[in-house]
């Protein structure tokens, strides 16, 4: 059977075609943990937009993604302080700042690990 790009859930797949179609009414933040969730394919038609965009598409102004497989416990940590950062925006009621929010912990990760930026350069802020 023939996969095009998606999400397995845990009552089906989720893919780039569906996701799109979705019309949440307030959508603001999509994380997509997956590996390669903003990487596009070539193979099949649905991957020519990748899953990142296509929740993009759906009305969601900020999206976080990743372009390559990235290691498990560097991607929880940044996971935690992308969060972390997010709460400390909302507990001083200022409107989150995703791009923000990511930024810091991949910066972290780029410091410690300067020479290995497959490491750290893998995640991605899409959005204004």
């Amino acid at each position: 059977m023939r996969h095009g790009a998606g999400l397995v859930l845990h009552d089906g797949r989720l893919t780039v075609s569906d996701a799109a179609a979705q019309r949440p009414r307030a959508p603001e933040l999509a994380v997509l943990s997956a590996c390669s969730a903003a990487r596009g394919g070539i193979r099949l038609s649905d991957e020519a937009v990748q899953l990142a965009s296509s929740f993009q598409l759906a009305g969601y102004p900020h999206v976080i993604g990743t372009l390559w497989p990235v290691a498990d416990k560097l991607a929880t940590r940044l996971t935690e302080e992308f969060y972390t950062a997010l709460a400390a925006d909302l507990d001083r009621g200022r409107r989150i700042d995703p791009a923000t929010a990511l930024h810091h912990p991949v910066r972290a990760l780029r410091d410690r690990y300067a020479q290995a930026p497959h490491l750290w350069a893998a995640h991605i802020h899409t959005g204004p």
